[in-house]
């Protein structure tokens, strides 16, 4: 009777870039016989008595498992670029020894899954292990609105980061970091709150396809685009020629409403002829000279993503919309239901009526579709699925080809962007003290000139230093923030010499944002960590 070996049991997650041992373990029925082969990418071969990768063609042959299973280790070397280990275990058939039943597993892509199929039905059983170089993490703050809208009190901060070099794979304990966050030499910053795990973000960027109409959904339900008047009547014809360039007024897909176009007719803009001639999607047959035509862009709230270089892997629900063109706060990935709510009466026997509240679901859209098309998968790991994503809100019809991003926040989101389970701990942000001095003396006076005025928010931030009053706590800065040399006005007269050291106190032009961040799984290129600054810090 053959004998079996039933299982190899190694470990085959990536490895880090540094020097890696991993045991092993082929079990199987007593005096099993197997041969073990391990090669790299470049051809080499593991020498199991030596530990080393060489040119020479090597295995560990013939070996009998005496007791069930048979124990070992693999050296594999410290590299400075990617590397791949294909893993051969040959069950000696002339030795009367088999693999067990072949399990087969395949990838979303239809691609055999090797590491996660199970036996063989042959005499060959095949694994393969990645080893990757380190990943560099880095951290910043950052600020959405500033970002990607230009708004806000933001604007124009700069954002010192730092870099955490780890190995990919594995475990990885706590590290500290520090960055810092400056604002304009005009704006200045207080702490609302200590940042919380929930202020940690990361974004995908996604090239966004077309809108994608739900049935029963008004498209059309939003603000006009804009108004202009027809040069020439029109009649029996797609071509309308406009007093205004056309391009200003519209773009493809808007409706066009106005007199002469039947209400319930849903007539876009197909196509810009010239300056002044648009084609519409169907002939009018009478619209005057200088009637106003209005244009509505179309809303939507489900997406297409279908480029090349775009994904909705990386996409979960709750991820927030940001796009610089189209200023889109609201707007999160999420599942769409249109109910119907209504009320039916049950009479009881004791002759009572009883009103029931019921709920109809007509359409229900979740918040991420593949369509059934497949994955593109490279070495076992996800790098690019086309489909459809929704939103909460219905969002304007031009972000079509846009180049917009998504955030997530909190280490769980942040998982579905860069497949790595992390934990930050320790968090903390401080105003750097705001210094300047004194130009010249002072007596019995609320007005202080001094050599620098920024940083201050009026009526919030406070002044110390040798020679404020301290009969009067913490006189506050009564005039709003300015840069360069000028006068502060106080809340209390003051007393002071030239050349005092005065420091702010509540508010700066600077803060230092620490803590430690620590990866219970690092699994994924060079990329970002962001902390939003906007969460706990306000600007002025």
């Amino acid at each position: 009777m053959a004998k079996v070996i039933k299982k190899f049991d190694i470990d085959l997650s990536n490895m880090r870039a540094a020097s890696n041992t991993r045991n092993f373990s082929v079990i199987g029925d007593k005096n099993a016989i197997f041969s073990l082969e391990v090669k790299n990418e470049d051809g080499y071969y593991y020498d199991f008595t030596n530990k080393i990768f060489t040119s020479t063609k090597k295995r560990l042959k013939n070996r009998i498992i005496k007791s069930e299973f048979f124990n070992g280790s693999i050296v594999f070397p410290a590299v400075t670029d990617n590397d791949q280990y294909d893993i051969y275990l040959f069950a000696e058939s002339i030795h009367d020894t088999v693999h067990a039943e072949y399990v087969e597993s395949r990838f979303g892509d239809g691609t055999l899954d090797i590491n996660s199929s199970q036996g063989s039905n042959s005499n060959l059983l095949q694994k393969v292990i990645y080893q990757y170089t380190d990943t560099t993490i880095t951290i910043a703050g950052i600020s959405p609105s500033g970002t990607q809208h230009s708004t806000g009190n933001f604007v124009g901060a700069t954002f010192a980061t730092d870099t955490i070099t780890l190995g990919r794979g594995g475990t990885v304990g706590k590290v500290p970091f520090s960055i810092t966050v400056t604002l304009a030499a005009t704006k200045a910053m207080t702490i609302l709150r200590q940042p919380s795990e929930g202020d940690l973000a990361a974004y995908a960027t996604l090239t966004i396809g077309s809108g994608v109409a739900i049935d029963g959904d008004d498209i059309f339900d939003g603000t006009a685009r804009s108004t202009d008047t027809v040069n020439g009547a029109v009649s029996e014809t797609t071509l309308v020629t406009m007093d205004t360039a056309v391009a200003s007024k519209m773009k493809v897909g808007d409706r066009v409403t106005g007199t002469g176009i039947p209400t319930g007719s849903v007539v876009t803009v197909f196509q810009i002829i010239s300056t002044y001639v648009f084609r519409a999607s169907e002939a009018l047959e009478s619209i005057g000279d200088g009637v106003t035509l209005t244009f509505t862009p179309p809303r939507y709230r489900r997406w297409s993503v279908d480029s090349s270089s775009s994904s909705i892997h990386k996409l979960g629900v709750g991820m927030q919309l940001l796009d610089s063109d189209n200023v889109i706060g609201a707007a999160h990935v999420s599942p769409f239901e249109d109910t119907t709510t209504y009320t039916t009466e049950i009479n009881n026997p004791d002759g009572s009526v009883e009103e029931v509240t019921n709920t109809a679901i007509n359409t229900s859209i979740p918040a991420l579709e593949t369509l059934g098309q497949k994955p593109t998968i490279v070495n076992g790991i996800i790098t690019q699925q086309k489909g459809n994503f929704t939103l909460n809100t219905k969002v304007h019809g031009d972000l079509a080809g846009q180049d917009s991003v998504f955030y997530a926040y909190g280490p769980s989101a942040i998982k579905k962007i860069h497949n790595s389970d992390l934990v930050i701990s320790d968090l903390k942000v401080e105003l750097i003290p705001q210094t300047t001095t004194t130009t010249s003396a002072v007596s019995a006076s609320a007005t202080i000139p001094v050599a620098d005025r920024e940083g201050t928010i009026q009526n919030l931030s406070t002044v110390s230093g040798i020679g404020i009053n301290p009969a009067v706590a913490s006189p506050t800065v009564t005039n709003a923030t300015a840069d360069g040399a000028g006068n502060w006005t106080l809340s209390a007269a003051q007393t002071l010499e030239s050349g005092v050291t005065l420091t702010l106190g509540n508010t700066s032009r600077s803060a230092t944002i620490t803590g430690n961040i620590e990866f219970k799984n690092l699994d994924d290129t060079n990329f970002n960590l962001y902390i939003d600054v906007e969460k706990f810090l306000s600007a002025s």
